[in-house]
């Protein structure tokens, strides 16, 4: 993204007495300094507050992703690299704060006193406001000619572990009797594995929901098949119920014609039993003859003679009668 600014280096005034494990990247506050500002001598005005740190981190992480890995030099000069800058961070009262990786060369640079101070190597908005670290090259160096002239000394690093450990002891991350050389380690192993059984914990809860809502749709599914067996024999009552009124219709109709005697319960039970089977047989038995056609005259030539009727009764009626339609 193209920014407004220029690119501005200045030394602050913070001896590095000691190698801590971080330094003052910019100090908080409105300062006046003597810098280079592209690449010529200028003085500008420098309003550091809390807002600088998200643009700085983003920045520095852009540079992380790239190729060419982020460091600081010597007098802002091409060579050996001073530190390796891990993370921003603000601190009130303080300003922007740099963790820092020293190297070899400057680690030896700052016991042997060769080099005293820091000087931050950052884009500068027109309205003073530090806005960020150039896409390349150095982001600072370690030289002996400061230009912020107020600054809090940098915490040398033996008192940073004990406020370190004191604070991991309080976070319960490590026991007060552990040692501040380990401390650290200790405590990121414990952390490790909180996050480990907060994972397990998440994971156990997610399939407890999952195998509840299981449980809940098999519970729905067994309910839904109730209800329809239910309607399913309601039905089925219904219609047999309804098969048997039509049934006992026809046979109260085939007992009227004479197709049936009413006292022939062989009969009765023998249709009954073959209209429910079959509605086909309602049709047959509504085409047998009766009482009018079996009794009736026969036609002889000439005359008209009545014939004897032979009455059958019972089954052998109803099998007679069965056998005299199945024939025409």
């Amino acid at each position: 993204m193209f920014r407004s600014s220029e690119i501005v280096t200045a030394a602050i005034q913070s001896e590095l007495s000691d190698l801590a494990g971080s330094i003052v990247y910019l100090p908080e506050g409105q300062h006046r300094i003597n810098a280079t500002v592209g690449g010529k001598a200028k003085s500008v005005d420098v309003l550091v507050d809390s807002r600088v740190a998200a643009s700085f981190a983003e920045d520095l992480n852009k540079r992380f992703e790239s190729n060419v890995r982020p460091f600081a030099g010597f007098d802002h000069k091409q060579g050996a690299a001073s530190f390796i800058p891990k993370e921003f961070r603000y601190e009130d009262g303080v300003g922007l704060v740099l963790d820092v990786e020293w190297t070899e060369a400057g680690r030896k640079a700052v016991e042997g006193r060769d080099y005293s101070y820091f000087s931050p190597t950052f884009l500068l908005s027109k309205d003073g406001v530090p806005i960020g670290l150039a896409k390349r090259g150095e982001i600072g160096s370690l030289v002996n000619d400061p230009a912020f002239e107020e600054i809090p000394r940098i915490a040398a690093s033996h008192n940073e572990q004990i406020d370190m450990t004191e604070q991991l002891i309080e976070l319960g991350l490590v026991e007060a009797s552990e040692s501040p050389d380990t401390a650290l380690e200790t405590a990121k192993a414990n952390l490790a594995a909180l996050r480990e059984s907060a994972s397990m914990a998440e994971q156990v809860e997610a399939a407890n929901v999952e195998k509840k809502s299981a449980e809940d749709k098999l519970a729905d599914m067994e309910a839904a098949y109730a209800k329809l067996k239910s309607e399913y024999e309601d039905m089925k009552k219904q219609m047999g119920d309804k098969a048997m009124a039509s049934a006992d219709l026809v046979i109260d109709e085939a007992i009227k014609a004479g197709r049936i005697a009413p006292q022939d319960e062989d009969a009765k039970s023998f249709w009954k039993t073959a209209i429910l089977a079959d509605e086909k047989a309602a049709k047959v038995l509504a085409s047998l003859p009766g009482n009018e056609a079996i009794n009736g005259a026969t036609i002889l030539a000439g005359r008209i003679e009545e014939t004897p009727a032979v009455e059958l009764t019972g089954l052998a009626r109803v099998e007679a009668a069965f056998k005299a339609q199945q024939s025409k």
